[in-house]
């Protein structure tokens, strides 16, 4: 595993990894506050949105959860 590799998860009813990959996220210096780590909730009119992050995150080696 890289930091080049995407990661999946295959989420739950009731489960949710979020806060654990913050967590992780801020040992790399990824992080919400510093614009380094995007979380997305996706649904109705949020595609634009997610593509413009993917973009900016594969450019600068940022984090996005969508």
């Amino acid at each position: 595993m890289s930091m080049r590799i995407p990661v999946f998860f295959v989420l739950f009813p009731g489960v949710d990894p979020t806060p654990a990959v913050e967590e992780v996220g801020k040992k790399f210096g990824k992080e919400i506050i510093k614009g380094t780590f995007t979380n997305i909730s996706m649904g109705q009119g949020q595609e634009k949105k997610a593509i413009a992050a993917l973009q900016k995150a594969a450019k600068n080696g940022d984090w996005i959860m969508v």
